[in-house]
């Protein structure tokens, strides 16, 4: 096996652990908060307002990243301030310390998947198309997590939810000492460069198109392990509802990542944001909790198209010398400012008007941005504004 394989397939690894990690907190971090007495609104806050952290955290790891030219310590370096800040979410009933430690639980963490994002492009070199096929272990890695974590929790109680959180930390921490960082551009970084990715009038549109659309996602991502549990459904169905929609990623990633690139992003991200309208309106109506878990294999041609679309536009409009920095960028917005306004708003929305009414307000708001996206696709067909987009696209006005 040549070197370039064994860092490819520790790139994998890598991935797996990662997401597994997130398998964790992201399902059953809310029922944690749930049997500590918290509120739907404090936990809403919790779960939502800290990755707001993420937006200055992403793009300054990002831009060290990029200025040092080094990725694997910086990530050790996270890893550890993770399970630091740890000891406050799982040890603690204030509200406040709860909060703040997941504030800086967020800052540590919410910048390791755009560094390993920029680590994978980097090993991949000209192969950047196989990104997908990197990408699918980490949703092969939450659905291992998620469905093993669930009949665990429910044996070991969700009140011990830091010892298989803290397990994977240990492994992912194990698991960077054998990678390598990928050949960075020799071009200098400094805070004028990062200027060059702000200015750039195309990738800045696509952020604030991608956080229309991710908003209502958040909501779910939040929302929805409350929204099965007030319908019946035990620690298990919450693991495989999260597990199904991991896995449903993973064809999608392998088979559609080098498939995208001859299609017009706009009318491609107008076509997710319609399906995720469809996907909320079902979940709005379904009271079955068995059936809503199963319907979560959606995640797959919502969320899975909707991030190989996001990536995409970021290794396109953004220099390679600050590829860490513009998918800082793209992630600080679809999950930090996205989670935000995601979770605190679907908490109060949950918590005043009911979980199914959350889902209609979503659908709404995702519908709104189907018909928004492509009206400015239409318009810049017609208007010849995306003057980069690829001539040779196999969808036309």
């Amino acid at each position: 096996m040549t070197n370039h394989k064994k860092d490819i397939l520790f790139l994998k690894g890598l991935t797996f652990l990662h997401f597994g990690g997130k398998a964790i907190i992201l399902p059953f971090l809310p029922l944690f908060l749930l049997a500590r007495g918290f509120s739907l609104v404090e936990i809403g806050t919790i779960m939502g307002v800290a990755p707001l952290v993420s937006i200055v955290a992403q793009p300054v790891v990002g831009f060290i990243s990029d200025k040092y030219k080094t990725v694997k310590k910086i990530l050790i370096i996270l890893y550890f301030g993770v399970a630091a800040a740890s000891v406050g979410v799982f040890f603690h009933d204030s509200f406040w310390v709860v909060f703040v430690s997941f504030l800086l639980f967020h800052f540590a963490l919410s910048p390791a998947t755009p560094l390993i994002d920029s680590m994978t492009l980097k090993t991949l070199g000209p192969n950047k198309h196989e990104y997908g096929k990197v990408r699918l272990w980490g949703s092969i890695g939450f659905f291992c997590i998620a469905l093993l974590s669930g009949p665990i929790l429910q044996w070991v109680g969700i009140e011990r939810l830091f010892l298989p959180f803290l397990v994977m930390t240990a492994l992912t921490i194990f698991a960077l000492s054998f990678l390598k960082d990928g050949k960075t551009s020799a071009a200098p970084v400094n805070l004028r460069s990062v200027g060059e990715v702000l200015k750039n009038r195309l990738f800045i549109t696509f952020l604030l198109l991608f956080l229309f659309v991710i908003i209502p996602h958040r909501m779910n991502d939040i929302m929805i392990v409350i929204h099965l549990e007030s319908l019946g459904a035990t620690t298990f169905w919450v693991g495989l509802a999260w597990a199904l929609a991991a896995v449903s990623e993973v064809p999608i990633f392998y088979y559609l990542a080098k498939k995208i690139k001859d299609y017009n992003e706009l009318f491609l991200l107008a076509i997710v944001a319609l399906l995720y309208t469809v996907r909320w309106v079902l979940y709005g109506l379904i009271s079955s909790p068995y059936i809503l878990s199963f319907l979560q294999i959606s995640q797959g041609v919502t969320f899975g198209l909707f991030w190989l679309i996001a990536m995409q536009m970021a290794v396109r409009t953004v220099p390679e010398h600050l590829r860490s920095t513009g998918q800082a960028l793209l992630t600080s917005v679809c999950f930090g400012i996205g989670g935000a306004i995601g979770g605190s708003g679907g908490g109060w929305i949950s918590d005043h008007f009911g979980s199914h009414l959350l889902y209609q307000f979503m659908a709404g708001m995702t519908f709104i941005a189907t018909l928004l996206i492509f009206l400015f696709y239409r318009y810049s067909q017609r208007e010849s504004v995306v003057h980069d987009v690829p001539k040779k696209v196999k969808v036309h006005q």
